[in-house]
């Protein structure tokens, strides 16, 4: 049979497997029985993710949480620890009406109970489909609990824990799926919404000017990227951990040349994002180390994600991420409520994502983690999984909520691969999605959200939190329109926030060249004034000060400064002043730190170190 004739096949048995159990959901006696079994079910317990590991693995030292120090020597920098932790960023609402259908349905998904009619019909389906084990019917439930599959991403000393084998092949698939035609046709389309979008939302300024129109086939190219990785994420059965939203970037030992931008959406020069697929109907564990614990990265967050557009439903933050003695961790994710375990992910029904964020405040001595994924429990591999059932919006929900889908899309085994044309299909799909999304994030820039209206250039509002980030931060953001002899003087007061940055991003909301030019600036980067405010310089000719965010180049752009790791109570401030650079020196506060041209060059000199330490070694 050919794989045309395969592919078709399984579509059509999985459609039969959807109906069959459609119908029999559907009848009033199973729906009697699935109530029945619903409250009769004695509810489950998890091991503690602090007891808990990958098989066969040794013994873990103690744990300890990372607000504690396992030794007694002092961190380089003190770090305001963040006390307040957002654990619960959006449940889900209980519907308020009595006709709301999903009433009473819960977001846990139930064991996959046998039903004599299901095993009847399932044993002719998946004869009908040519895939009959020999496996008796009752056999599925079981299965579906035992099923285990695992990426392991194994770091030794000499290269950097981002450079996997599964992350070297997840981007040389998002290549080859970036070429195909689906993708270079819905380029065409993303490019057409992108230019709508900006001559819509920086229409004050008179719409994209020429140098950010010459950057729009890059930012489409980078969308097209970050959404070829986010269809092999689909496959929550076989989960992997990849990072995107990153930069160009070249691994050393490999030929295969630089790998392209997959940055989107306001990305962050000092963070590393990884990725990895799950659904509702599995149990997942997921560990990692930090090689150096006296030198964690300035924040650390494994966020929920649901559905296609990435709302986030629940945080574990650093301060609650508890370690071992070694830097070791282990956190466990699946449909059950944390009651209390330390370390754990509860996932509802839509949930399709967990995104970690590594953010890295000294380039030179934070680096990311290492980090693993394994499905421990859950229904066997599946088409319906590996095409992204479980993250389609209202069928992926509802087939984790009822045993009898769940058994029954699992009949039908996945192919061997999936056809380059359909995975071009659904990345174009993913893709189709940005049109709004990168809408909406200009508008965080451009639009006062008190209002509706239009807020003019070189204005950044106060930080407050903003729906399109995680709830953990408070964001300022703006956009500037600058001439060469220009400068937006910005004063920030952090108050209490551990970690802050002031990165440039253009009017597609994508970085520019962060390793070498100064186009972001942290509170580690940066030099403080003596009442622990900064000045920093934002402009598109150097002015000689140590505190410059270079535009790289553009005369408009966007900027959504971050502050993280929040102590309680905190209320950073940010202040604006457009001068000219013959006035700028008369605007900066006594004490300013000016550098020379060698000076500069040794700052562009760590910033590339640092970046270079992140894919190390650097080819």
């Amino acid at each position: 049979m050919s794989g045309s004739a395969a592919f078709i096949g399984r579509i059509g048995g999985l459609a039969v497997a959807l109906g069959v159990g459609a119908a029999i959901a559907n009848s009033p006696g199973v729906a009697a029985a699935d109530a029945t079994d619903a409250a009769d079910a004695p509810s489950s317990s998890t091991e503690s993710a602090s007891d808990s590991g990958p098989a066969g693995a040794a013994p873990s030292p103690a744990a300890t949480p990372v607000g504690h120090k396992t030794t007694g020597k002092p961190p380089r920098r003190p770090v305001v620890q963040a006390q307040r932790t957002v654990s619960q960023v959006s449940a889900r609402k209980a519907a308020e009406a009595d006709d709301e259908p999903d009433h009473d349905v819960s977001d846990h998904p139930k064991t996959p109970a046998d039903n004599p009619a299901a095993a009847a019909l399932a044993g002719a389906a998946r004869r009908e489909i040519g895939h009959d084990r020999d496996t008796p019917a009752t056999g599925i439930a079981a299965a579906a609990v035992s099923a285990t599959t695992s990426s392991t991403q194994r770091v030794t000393a000499t290269t950097s824990p981002l450079g996997t084998a599964d992350q070297l092949a997840a981007e040389k698939l998002a290549e080859r799926t970036v070429d195909t035609l689906p993708v270079r046709l819905m380029k065409v389309v993303l490019r057409t919404g992108f230019l709508s979008a900006a001559k819509q939302q920086f229409d004050r300024v008179g719409g994209p000017d020429r140098g950010n129109v010459d950057r729009l086939d890059a930012a489409v190219d980078a969308y097209a990227m970050a959404s070829a990785f986010q269809q092999q994420l689909l496959d929550s059965n076989k989960p992997t951990v990849v990072m995107q939203v990153a930069p160009p970037h070249t691994w050393a030992g490999q030929d295969d040349g630089t790998v392209p931008a997959s940055r989107i959406l306001y990305d962050n020069p000092d963070t590393v994002y990884r990725f990895m697929g799950v659904n509702g109907a599995s149990k997942y564990v997921i560990t990692g180390r930090f090689d150096d614990p006296e030198h964690m990265p300035a924040d650390t967050t494994f966020s929920v994600l649901t559905g296609l557009t990435g709302n986030t439903t629940a945080v574990l933050t650093r301060d609650k991420l508890v370690l071992n003695s070694d830097g070791s961790f282990t956190i466990t994710a699946d449909a059950t409520p944390a009651d209390g375990r330390d370390n754990h992910l509860q996932l509802p029904a839509d949930a399709t994502l967990i995104a970690t964020r590594n953010t890295l405040s000294d380039w030179g001595i934070e680096a990311p983690m290492s980090l693993q994924i394994t499905r421990v429990a859950g229904p066997p591999d599946s088409l319906f999984s590996q095409l992204g059932g479980f993250a389609i919006p209202g069928l992926g929900p509802t087939v984790v909520r009822s045993p009898l889908l769940t058994m029954l899309v699992s009949l039908v085994p996945p192919l061997p691969s999936v056809p380059p044309l359909v995975r071009g299909t659904v990345t174009a799909i993913i893709m189709a999605l940005g049109i709004q999304r990168e809408a909406t994030y200009m508008s965080v820039a451009t639009t006062d959200p008190a209002t509706g209206q239009r807020q003019h250039p070189n204005l950044l509002r106060d930080p407050a939190r903003n729906a399109e980030f995680l709830a953990t931060q408070l964001q300022s953001a703006g956009y500037f329109q600058l001439d060469d002899d220009q400068a937006l003087v910005l004063t920030v007061d952090p108050d209490g926030a551990g970690y802050f940055v002031v990165p440039v991003t253009d009017d597609w909301t994508v970085t520019k060249d962060y390793r070498n030019e100064q186009t972001s600036l942290n509170n580690a980067q940066a030099v403080a004034n003596d009442d622990g405010t900064y000045t920093i310089v934002v402009s598109p000719t150097d002015p000689g000060v140590a505190n410059w965010v270079s535009t790289g180049g553009l005369h408009q752009g966007t900027i959504s400064i971050r502050f993280q790791v929040l102590a309680d109570g905190a209320s950073p401030t940010v202040r604006t002043q457009l001068v000219s650079l013959a006035d700028l020196a008369g605007t900066l506060p006594a004490g300013t730190r000016y550098v020379t041209a060698d000076g500069r060059a040794a700052q562009i000199a760590a910033r590339k170190a640092g970046f270079d330490s992140r894919f190390a070694p650097y080819a």
